[in-house]
């Protein structure tokens, strides 16, 4: 009879440890895309968005490269080409560490700002290049 009695008393203890530890792996404040490490990227062609502004606030690229987008910070943000740019083009809400590529085919200069956060804003010049 001990023995019955001791393997619910276990069973229910082990249940009982269950649940304070998933609970507590609910309560930690963090979000796993928050946790991730910042992608590499490449100064020449990555534009790091987050809350204070756009770094580098203008880049110089060639025409047919991709400059590429990478939200640093902790909301969702926006990217979207100026009017009359050359050629148009927005991506879709990014979160933490999501990025947004645009490969640039039409020489001009393009103005870029977030349509969630107006302080985040820039200008990229796409030369001509060599052909």
């Amino acid at each position: 009879m001990c023995a019955r009695a001791c393997r619910v008393a276990r069973t229910g203890a082990v249940l009982l440890l269950t649940v304070i530890l998933l609970s507590a792996a609910g309560c930690t404040g963090s979000s796993p895309s928050h946790t991730a490490p910042r992608r590499d990227y490449n100064a020449q062609t990555t534009i790091l968005i987050g809350s204070s502004g756009a770094n580098p606030p203008v880049l110089v690229v060639d025409k047919g490269v991709t400059v590429t987008w990478l939200n640093t910070g902790t909301g969702y943000l926006t990217v979207a080409s100026d009017e009359n740019d050359p050629d148009a083009f927005m991506s879709s809400p990014l979160s933490y560490n999501e990025e947004f590529p645009w490969t640039f085919t039409i020489p001009g200069t393009y103005g870029f700002h977030c349509t969630e956060n107006p302080a985040i804003k820039g200008t990229i010049i796409v030369n001509p290049g060599t052909e």
